[in-house]
C-alpha cells in the first residue's frame, strides 16, 4: 500500500506543478519562460525468440517461438535547478500473451518482472540534486546494480533486462563521498504480497518487520583505467523466512569487478570480470521447492552464487562479442537474472547500427545445478533470440 501511496503522491505533484502544455515547447530539453525545462526519452525493443525445454522427467517440449516487444516512454520536468519530477510508462507485449492489463501495483511476481501484456509506470519519482555529487530520489525508480558489460546480469538488485519491467519503490541516496568512492543507499518498500524485486519462495513479506528492505552499494568512481568496475553491495530483507523454529533475515553480500585487459591488439577493447555472492544463512533447498540435501551445496546452510564474463568490445568500431557463465545455489532467491539451482552459459553478439539503435543475437543454455532427488534428469532450457533496440 505504501508503494502505491508514494507513486500517487509523485503523480499528484507532477500534475499539480507541471506547467500547462501551452507553456511547454515540444523539443527535448528546451527551456520554458519560467526557467524550467522538460525532456522526453524512451526506447522500443522487438525480440524474436525460440525456447526448447527438457523437463526433469526427460520429456522434451516443442520449440516455442514468440515475437515480443517492450515500449518505454518517459519524461522529466526540471522545475527548479535542484529539483525534478520524472516518470516513465512501460509495456511488454507478446504473441504468447493471454490478456492486456494496466497495473499500478506495489509488488511484482516472485521472479522480479511483470508478465507479458502488462503496462505500468516503472518510474515516478521526485529528485533533489543540490550539487553534482549528491542526489536523493523519492518514489518509484530504477536502482540496479549489475556486473558491467553488454550482457548485464546481477546476483541481487538487477532487473528490467531484455523485456523485463520492474522498479524499486522507496528512497535512493546517491553520494560521491570523495574523488575515489561513490555510495548508494536504497530503502525499498515491500508489500505484504511480495517485493518489487526478485524474491522467491519461501521468502515472505507478510510481517510488519519485513516491509522495509535496505541496500548499500559502494563503488570506485574511476572507470577509465585498468578497472571498469569495482564495487560491493549488502542488501537486507528482515524477517523474511523461517529456518527451524526461528524467523531469519535474508542478508545478501555481493561483490563485482570488471577489468580492462592492459594490451592493445589494434582493434577493440577486451574486458574480463565476475561477481560473487553469499547469503550467510538461507532457507533450506527443500523449503525453496527442491528435493536437494543442503549438504550437497558448497557452504551448506549458506547460499552461494557467482558469474564470470568476458567481452571483445568495439571490434572494428561497430561489433561486440561476449560470453558469460554463472550459477546459483538452490537457496539463492533474490536474482532476477538467475533462477535458483541454475547454471547458465551464454554467448551474445551486438552490432551497433547507430548511436540510438543496435542489433543483438543471443544463444543461452540453462540447466539445474543439482539434480533433485525426485527427478530422473536435470531440467534443461535452450533459448535463442534476435532483437533490435531503438532509444530516443
Amino acid at each position: 500500500m505504501l508503494g502505491k501511496t508514494i507513486a500517487v503522491l509523485a503523480l499528484s505533484l507532477l500534475l499539480n506543478f507541471m506547467p500547462p502544455p501551452t507553456q511547454l515547447r515540444a523539443q527535448q530539453g528546451e527551456e520554458v519562460a519560467s526557467g524550467s525545462s522538460v525532456n522526453y526519452f524512451g526506447s522500443f525493443r522487438i525480440v524474436h525468440s525460440a525456447l526448447e525445454t527438457r523437463a526433469r522427467d526427460g520429456s522434451r517440449s516443442d520449440i516455442i517461438f514468440a515475437l515480443s516487444t517492450r515500449l518505454q516512454l518517459g519524461g522529466a520536468w526540471h522545475f527548479h535547478p535542484d529539483w525534478l519530477i520524472q516518470g516513465r510508462v512501460a509495456g511488454r507485449y507478446s504473441t504468447r500473451q493471454t490478456e492486456f492489463r494496466f497495473l499500478l501495483d506495489d509488488h511484482t511476481p516472485e521472479g522480479g518482472s511483470y508478465p507479458n501484456g502488462t503496462t505500468t509506470a516503472d518510474e515516478l519519482f521526485v529528485g533533489w540534486r543540490p550539487s553534482s555529487d549528491f542526489q536523493l530520489s523519492l518514489g518509484r525508480f530504477q536502482a540496479r546494480f549489475p556486473l558491467a558489460g553488454f550482457i548485464p546480469k546481477g546476483m541481487d538488485r538487477y532487473y528490467g533486462a531484455n523485456l523485463g519491467i520492474s522498479h524499486t519503490d522507496g528512497l535512493w541516496l546517491q553520494w560521491d563521498m570523495n574523488p575515489v568512492l561513490q555510495l548508494d543507499l536504497v530503502a525499498s518498500h515491500n508489500a505484504p504480497e511480495g517485493s518489487t524485486h526478485a524474491a522467491r519462495v519461501p521468502l515472505s513479506f507478510d510481517r510488519p518487520q519485513s516491509r522495509l528492505s535496505l541496500l548499500a552499494n559502494i563503488r570506485f568512481r574511476d572507470t577509465g583505467g585498468l578497472w571498469v568496475q569495482r564495487e560491493m553491495s549488502v542488501s537486507y530483507n528482515p524477517q523474511t523466512f523461517i529456518r527451524g523454529n526461528d524467523r531469519h533475515d535474508y542478508l545478501t553480500l555481493t561483490t563485482r569487478a570488471m577489468m580492462r585487459l592492459p594490451f592493445d591488439p589494434g582493434t577493440g577493447e577486451y574486458w574480463v570480470g565476475g561477481e560473487l555472492g553469499l547469503v550467510p544463512i538461507a532457507p533450506s533447498p527443500q523449503s525453496a521447492g527442491f528435493a536437494i540435501d543442503e549438504g550437497r551445496t558448497l557452504f551448506g546452510q549458506s547460499a552461494f552464487a557467482g558469474q564470470v564474463s568476458a567481452y571483445a568490445n568495439d571490434l572494428f568500431g561497430r561489433h561486440r562479442l561476449g560470453v558469460l557463465y554463472g550459477h546459483t545455489d538452490p537457496h539463492w532467491l533474490v536474482s532476477a537474472s538467475f533462477s535458483p539451482n541454475r547454471t547458465m552459459a551464454e554467448v551474445r553478439y551486438r552490432l551497433t547500427i547507430s548511436s540510438s539503435a543496435n542489433f543483438e543475437a543471443r544463444y543461452r543454455l540453462q540447466t539445474d545445478l543439482f539434480k533433485p532427488d525426485n527427478a530422473d534428469f536435470t531440467q534443461q532450457l535452450r533459448d535463442f533470440y534476435a532483437r533490435i533496440t531503438y532509444r530516443f
